[in-house]
C-alpha cells in the first residue's frame, strides 16, 4: 500500500498484550511511544514502526503507539490496519 494519509485513523485496543495505534497526517515524521516498558522496548517498538513506514514510503505522518505489552507482529498489524483506514 502506497498512498497519502488523508485522515486520522486508529486500530487496536487498550487491552493487555495489545496496543492502540493512532496515525494522522503531519508535516514531518513523528513517532510517539507510550508504554510502561518503554525503557526496555521503546527502541524496538520504534524500529518496527519505522520499518513499516519505510516499506510504505511514508514520511509525513504522526504515529502514536499506546503499548500494553504487544508483540512485534501485533504492532505491525495494528499499524497496517490504521494505514489502510487512513488512505
Amino acid at each position: 500500500m502506497h498512498g497519502q494519509i488523508i485522515e486520522e485513523s486508529s486500530c487496536g485496543q487498550y487491552e493487555r498484550s495489545d496496543c492502540l495505534v493512532t496515525i494522522a497526517p503531519s508535516e514531518s515524521m513523528i513517532i510517539e511511544i507510550k508504554s510502561k516498558v518503554k525503557k526496555l522496548f521503546g527502541k524496538a517498538i520504534e524500529k518496527t514502526v519505522r520499518e513499516v513506514l519505510k516499506d510504505r514510503n511514508l514520511k509525513n505522518i504522526c504515529v502514536i503507539v499506546n503499548d500494553y505489552g504487544a508483540l512485534d507482529w501485533v504492532i505491525r498489524a495494528r499499524l497496517e490496519c490504521a494505514l489502510k483506514r487512513a488512505v
